[in-house]
């Protein structure tokens, strides 16, 4: 006997989370509209009246509060639907913790959060302490030569070679203007959590919606902006951020706007395809027969049965946008006051001290806590696309 077919089956949707009072005020577009006007009521006052200091003498610049206006986008529709739907919070919670590998890169992408935003406000910018110029890490040696001092013990070797050991001074050494790598691990995951924000608050919303309404309105829309991607996906972000570079120069927000806005284009052709699929399943045609609207249909419905797609999707994206930063900084075509991971790597590599592997901490702490940011992000994705998908069973 054949199969059943499935094709109009009935997924499993939170029907709890439908709001059949159709409020105008709902806490999200509270949050969002009282946020928003908070982060522009400060912005104005920074451009005519005075220089906001939010924090001791934290200077805020135009990425920061691009950065700021993402915040309030994420806690608007991220952290306030979380506390709202306590159940179904709880039940996904219940579902990370079955899942340790899940666990452990959702904490460490915490903790680089918290890095990210905290701890550069405490700490400052990276001072440049010439004199303790590539201290070794603690636990380590290196030659005494490198230095004009040592900030640990000297150590005797063969003949006149003498050995300076790793301080707490500095635990994970220095680079060659007496900066500590741990300060430029900290401003490099500033960076990281900029690029995060940016992405999830701006790119993937754009993403997702041009995917959601070229599939499921379809026809002539559904052209216009399959043509608009693909004619964006021929344009090389890169070579847009050389051209602004020419004219502007190196900036963040710079970076963010090139790579950010031109390399959406294909997460919202998956998603395109994954609605294409979903728009003819029951449960859809069941809230069309009852006068639900295309709007309300794709919004409840259709958009939380492709979190399948569009988890990996958005979460590759992110990696992707990341290692974009560090490569262009790596290259030497970022914002020098910003300390990326990308531009501390290309000085542990720079070829001025002969060898790098002499003065291996400088590039290689980094580059760990880089890779160990993309890996952590592919894990992630990989756990809550079965963790959220409706359709999965937890």
């Amino acid at each position: 006997m054949a199969a059943p077919s499935d094709r109009h089956r009935f997924e499993r949707v939170d029907w709890s989370a439908v709001d059949a009072t159709g409020r105008t005020v709902t806490p999200e577009r509270t949050i969002l509209a009282v946020g928003l006007l908070v982060v522009a009521a400060l912005w104005l006052y920074d451009r005519y009246v005075a220089h906001v200091y939010l924090v001791a003498d934290w200077a805020v610049t135009p990425v920061d509060w691009a950065v700021m206006a993402g915040l309030v986008v994420l806690t608007a529709y991220g952290v306030v639907p979380a506390v709202g739907n306590r159940e179904a919070t709880l039940r996904v919670a219940s579902a990370i913790r079955d899942r340790p590998v899940l666990v452990a890169a959702l904490c460490f992408l915490g903790g680089l959060f918290v890095v990210g935003t905290v701890l550069p406000l405490v700490l400052g910018r990276p001072d440049l302490n010439f004199g303790y110029a590539y201290q070794p890490p603690l636990g380590f040696a290196a030659d005494a030569g490198w230095s004009p001092n040592c900030a640990g013990e000297i150590r005797q070797g063969a003949g006149i070679q003498r050995y300076c050991e790793g301080s707490l001074q500095a635990p994970l050494g220095t680079n060659g203007r007496g900066q500590l790598v741990g300060s430029l691990l900290v401003s490099g995951a500033r960076v990281a959590t900029y690029v995060v924000v940016f992405a999830l608050a701006f790119v993937v919303p754009l993403a997702t919606a041009v995917g959601v309404t070229a599939g499921f309105r379809g026809g002539r829309l559904d052209d216009v902006l399959r043509t608009y991607v693909d004619v964006q996906l021929c344009i090389p972000a890169i070579f847009l951020y050389f051209v602004g570079y020419m004219y502007v120069g190196a900036s963040l927000a710079l970076l963010l706007a090139t790579f950010g806005l031109l390399s959406w284009g294909p997460v919202a052709r998956l998603v395109r395809s994954e609605v294409l699929q979903r728009r003819e399943d029951g449960y859809v045609v069941v809230a069309r027969s009852l006068g639900a609207s295309d709007w309300y249909v794709a919004r409840r419905h259709v958009l939380p049965n492709v979190t399948n797609t569009l988890v990996p999707a958005v979460v590759h994206l992110v990696a992707l946008l990341i290692v974009a930063e560090a490569g262009v900084a790596f290259l030497g075509f970022s914002d020098v006051e910003l300390y990326s991971w990308g531009s501390t790597i290309a000085e542990g590599l720079s070829p001025d001290r002969g060898t790098a592997h002499q003065v291996w901490w400088v590039s290689t702490v980094p580059a760990v806590a880089l890779a160990a940011t993309v890996v952590s992000l592919k894990l992630v994705g990989d756990g809550l696309r079965d963790v959220l998908d409706p359709r999965g069973e937890h």
